[in-house]
């Protein structure tokens, strides 16, 4: 998430922060789970730390050899058509046949029109299996709570137990709503180290000392000699812009300040925010930003065509470097973090089981599958070895981007630990990506999520207004000292208060039944 791209990429301020995470496919995740666990099982898990038995590829359908085929239907989102889908299709198939004697449907969309469409999809109400979805595109929380997805804890304990033992219960937390688990997050980077990528070929050219770049700020003398001196570069990358609560000190889980004993919520737009505004503006008057930053959808389009200098990564996964190379054509990055690691959760990548499914109990095991059997994981990650990849040595493989099948979004199908490396990627990626998700600061508000029924006409306003203003004003197209003010008296007659009050009153709640507060 994965990373993310990825990953990983408007409405009320949680997810402004989900969007933001999502703009850089690295993904960070913002949902949680509400007040109380249940485990469906009495068993601790194990810790995350701990790989996936990939050796001894998963089959659940070993102790039930009399199961009926099936074919189950899976939505996930992908960067781009594939040609060969259809081949790679084929190839998970024959792999799923011989494990649980079921056939998957592959149905990728565009991360452009994924939630558009599967908005579509669930309101017909058609029978589909598995939906990809998280806390920034296609959001978990709120489509629980319209009733899309099934509750998943009996289905854990009977059909994916070891899927289950595979993570620790914190990963878990963001799966749940009112206790109960309702979709299966891909373990991936569940932490982030926000911070700036930057083309290596700039970095020595320039003779950059990465060392004095402190915050986001410090980056400006660089690209002004990028600007100056390399005609048709972009000194700096952005989509809708990048504002990231967490490094200006704020929590990454709810909007209070970090270790503040009053947990108090903070306004929709932030002292911070508008420093950020102000600082995006000022690049952006420079001729140091992209001029359709605010009206690009996808993160990659900000630097995909090779032609930017610096961008932000909200993510910081280990071996993003890769991706980021090979989304650029083959140059050299390196990732620079702005901020210490923050445990956001698993919230920000997830396959949920529909309501509508009506073969549960096979699409569980095919979770459980996809998540603990090395090939049928690379297929979909990878496609198919010989055509679209080869392997080299060790737990490496060369890709091709160019073959007809070249996902590089890992973090959508199921656990990275279980994936082969790219060429370039650090042999020890799965082992940082690990170490990071351990290590990383768990905010003390991990398990709360925001219950938006009680506001709901306020946050399709709030929502209204950041889709006029957010990202003009984010990406710096917008002068923040005339319309910064517009926007602010927009939102709160939109019942942006509204909503704070609301989240106050749910966290004060939450903090009571947990004996925080």
């Amino acid at each position: 998430m994965k990373h993310a791209m990825e990953n990983k990429k408007k409405m009320s301020w949680t997810m402004m922060l989900a969007v933001c995470t999502a703009l850089a496919t690295a993904l960070a995740g913002c949902s949680g789970s509400s007040a109380g666990t249940t485990n469906p099982t009495e068993e601790k898990p194990n810790d995350a730390a701990a790989p996936a038995d990939a050796t001894t590829p998963a089959a659940p359908g070993d102790a039930e050899p009399e199961l009926e085929p099936v074919e189950l239907t899976w939505y996930y989102p992908q960067n781009q058509a594939h040609i060969d889908q259809a081949v790679v299709n084929e190839a998970v198939n024959k792999i799923t046949k011989e494990k649980i004697n079921a056939t998957i449907k592959l149905m990728p969309i565009d991360f452009g029109t994924y939630e558009q469409k599967l908005n579509t999809i669930v309101a017909s109400n058609e029978a589909i299996d598995i939906i990809w979805t998280s806390g920034w595109l296609f959001s978990f929380a709120n489509n629980q709570r319209k009733g899309v997805f099934q509750p998943l804890d009996d289905l854990l304990k009977e059909h994916g137990q070891k899927l289950y033992d595979s993570m620790e219960e914190k990963f878990w937390n963001d799966a749940k709503i009112d206790g109960q688990i309702y979709a299966v997050p891909n373990y991936q980077i569940s932490a982030n180290r926000a911070g700036l990528v930057l083309q290596k070929r700039f970095v020595d050219k320039y003779n950059l000392d990465l060392s004095t770049i402190k915050k986001i700020d410090d980056i400006e003398p660089f690209l002004k000699q990028i600007k100056e001196n390399e005609p048709g570069i972009v000194p700096f990358g952005t989509t809708r812009g990048f504002y990231t609560p967490f490094i200006y000190g704020i929590d990454a889980k709810v909007r209070v300040y970090k270790n503040d004993p009053t947990h108090t919520v903070l306004p929709e737009v932030t002292k911070e925010m508008r420093e950020n505004f102000k600082l995006v503006h000022s690049w952006y008057s420079q001729g140091l930003i992209n001029e359709d930053a605010a009206t690009l959808k996808s993160a990659a389009d900000a630097y995909n065509k090779g032609n930017t200098a610096v961008w932000f990564d909200f993510t910081g996964k280990p071996g993003s470097e890769v991706e980021f190379s090979a989304a650029i054509g083959g140059e050299e990055v390196v990732l620079h973090p702005l901020a210490k690691a923050v445990f956001t959760g698993a919230g920000s990548t997830m396959n949920a089981i529909s309501r509508t499914s009506k073969n549960p109990e096979r699409a569980m095991m095919f979770l459980e599958l996809v998540n603990t059997d090395k090939e049928l994981y690379n297929t979909l990650v990878y496609g198919i070895e010989g055509k679209h990849y080869e392997k080299t040595t060790g737990n490496f493989i060369k890709t091709n981007p160019e073959s007809g099948y070249f996902t590089n979004t890992d973090w959508v199908f199921g656990n990275i630990r279980n994936e082969y490396l790219p060429e370039g990627a650090p042999a020890d990626k799965l082992e940082q990506t690990a170490a990071i998700n351990a290590e990383a600061e768990v905010s003390p508000y991990n398990g709360f999520v925001f219950n938006t029924d009680p506001v709901k006409t306020e946050t399709a306003n709030v929502k209204a207004v950041n889709d006029e203003y957010y990202a003009a004003l984010a990406s710096g197209t917008l002068d923040p000292e005339e319309y910064l003010p517009i926007y602010e008296e927009k939102l709160e007659k939109a019942g942006t208060e509204v909503i704070r009050a609301e989240t106050q009153k749910q966290l004060n709640e939450w903090l009571a039944a947990n004996g925080k507060k």
